[in-house]
């Protein structure tokens, strides 16, 4: 029996830090949970609710949104992206905007130039090289 060939998927630096950073944003919004206690109405106090913050553990985070904690230590370390339906589950999760977690993305995203392939560019080469190609308008 012939073993299965791997291919080894190459990851640029940028995924690498792209993939840090929403995992430093993930582990941040875990510890700095937040939730809501409902304390009902009695004699003495009427009805309210109080804010408490509680520590969200890896277990508890992949369990909501299935899958296992194994993959959410992975996601904050880096190791592995998010996509974006996990990142979404993440946010609803958390109660928090999914701008939360790609806030520091855009500055790297910035620094990528896109290719410049609209026609204002291509059209000119064109023609210059009218004459070149012998082509009649």
């Amino acid at each position: 029996m012939e073993k299965k060939k791997y291919k080894i998927k190459s990851r640029t630096s940028l995924d690498i830090k792209l993939n840090r950073i929403i995992g430093d944003k993930i582990k941040e919004a875990r510890h700095n949970r937040e939730i809501l206690i409902h304390v009902p109405e009695t004699s003495t106090t009427t009805s309210h609710t109080i804010k408490r913050n509680k520590l969200c553990t890896q277990s508890e985070l992949a369990k909501s949104i299935g899958v296992t904690f194994q993959q959410i230590q992975k996601y904050e370390r880096g190791q592995n992206g998010t996509s974006i339906i996990r990142l979404l589950q993440i946010s609803n999760f958390f109660n928090l905007p999914l701008t939360y977690f790609t806030n520091g993305v855009k500055e790297l995203i910035g620094q990528v130039k896109p290719p410049i392939n609209n026609s204002s560019t291509i059209a000119p080469s064109l023609v210059a090289n009218k004459e070149e190609l012998n082509i009649s308008v």
